[in-house]
Order: C-alpha cells, then sequence, then structure tokens
C-alpha cells in the first residue's frame, strides 16, 4: 500500500468508527502534513482518493468536511479498484466460467495498446455474486506484458487484491463507459432472469499510475441487484 493509500485508510478508519461525523471540519493539510510527516503532494493525493470514495469534500478557502455517509450496496462509480474495495461490508464472491490465455483479437488490442503481436491475455470470464445474488457477468482480457502470472485461485478471489498485493502493480485510473441493452439466453440463464430483460452494460479500461493499460473488461449487471453512485463536486 502506497504512502497516501495508507493516510486514506487511516481517515475512512477515523470517520467510520466516528472520530470524526458528518459535517466535521478536518484538520488543514498542513496539519495533516504534518502529523503524518509526509510531503503536501502526498496529503493531496490521500484527500483526492477520498473526495473519490465520497467520504469528504472540500470547500476553497473553508476546509476539508466529512461527507454524508455512502448508501450501503451501491457500487461508486469513480472507484477503481474492484468490487472488493467498492463494498465493503458486503460479500463479494466469484464464480469463475472461463480461465484462459489467448490471441487478443484487434479490439482488445486496440484498449490494451498491445503493439507487440506475440504478447497474450489472460482471458477471465466470472459472475460475481453480492450477498450471494448474482450481481454481473464480468468478462476481461489482462495485458501479460504488465500481469505477467494470473492463476485459477486467483481469478475465483478478488483479482485487484492480488494485482496490487502480489504483482505489485498500481491501479490508477479507468474509462468507463455504460449503455442499456437486453439480455442474450446464454446471460440470462448465468444472471437467473429471463431473455431480452433489460441490463445496464459497462466498457471499462483500467490503467496504471502510469497511465499503461493493463484490463479491459465488459460487464453486463442484473437489473435488480446492482446499485450505483457518483459523489459529485459542485
Amino acid at each position: 500500500m502506497l504512502k497516501y493509500e495508507r493516510i486514506a485508510q487511516e481517515i475512512t478508519n477515523a470517520i467510520s468508527n466516528n472520530e470524526y461525523k458528518v459535517g466535521d471540519k478536518l484538520p488543514s493539510v498542513e496539519q495533516l502534513k504534518s502529523q503524518y510527516q509526509v510531503s503536501k503532494s502526498t496529503i493531496i493525493k490521500a484527500l483526492g482518493m477520498l473526495q473519490k470514495d465520497g467520504m469528504i469534500y472540500q470547500t476553497q478557502g473553508s476546509g476539508i468536511y466529512v461527507r454524508n455517509k455512502n448508501k450501503s450496496g451501491y457500487i461508486n462509480l469513480l472507484k477503481t479498484k474492484g468490487f472488493s474495495d467498492n463494498l465493503q461490508g458486503h460479500q463479494v464472491t466469484s464464480k469463475v466460467l472461463t480461465f484462459k490465455s489467448i490471441t487478443p483479437n484487434d479490439e482488445v488490442r486496440e484498449h490494451l495498446r498491445l503493439t507487440d503481436e506475440d504478447t497474450n491475455v489472460y482471458y477471465v470470464e466470472r459472475i460475481r455474486y453480492l450477498d450471494h445474488n448474482p450481481l454481473c457477468i464480468e468478462t476481461s482480457y489482462f495485458n501479460q506484458s504488465l500481469v505477467t502470472h494470473l492463476d485459477l485461485a486467483s481469478a475465483e478471489r478478488s483479482i485487484f487484491d492480488y494485482l496490487q498485493s502480489q504483482l505489485k502493480i498500481n491501479i490508477g485510473f479507468s474509462d468507463i463507459y455504460f449503455y442499456i441493452d437486453f439480455l442474450s439466453e446464454q446471460e440470462a440463464q448465468h444472471l437467473n432472469l429471463n431473455q431480452n430483460d433489460p441490463c445496464m452494460r459497462h466498457d471499462l479500461t483500467f490503467y496504471t499510475t502510469k497511465g499503461i493499460p493493463f484490463d479491459y473488461s465488459n460487464i453486463v449487471y442484473h437489473y435488480k441487484y446492482a446499485n450505483f453512485f457518483i459523489p459529485i463536486e459542485s
């Protein structure tokens, strides 16, 4: 865990433990810098992470304040570290449908910016469950030049936790495109729904902190169990 991530986690824990309540003013950037003995840029990164998480809001000339708690079970579209991180306090599990190394097609190659024709990708298709209910079908392609090793056991758990803790990949940001569609017959079977039921689809590309794409994913959500929010600053 990077310094700014550790600081963000400590402040998150303090808010969760009611050391800071909704509307409370946090210490200033300079005070936090002194408290944690880090650079100003590290504190700014930590606050930016908390802001994305919907934990705080910053008012120019006034300070940093604790935001209303997020509704439980809602997926924050600004968070980039996977469902397990996004849905803390809930049980997120996976059933792997397909796991193999493949030669990517042109679409995947373009999204992952693969210029070397010999670079393969890990292809992982999973059903993700939220508290035992089918949340989505997730199809992912991982660039093997960055994700140098991935196995079935890791795919059955949180892949992003594995990428960060074992492969030391620093996850930076993502591009997300979402649209409304209808389920195919096979998708409906996996989600315990009916063919042509409505669904939301996400096309996502995840990048390292250096802006290098490592994961291109397509996700189709169960319309009953998938809920989303976006923390917005005015």
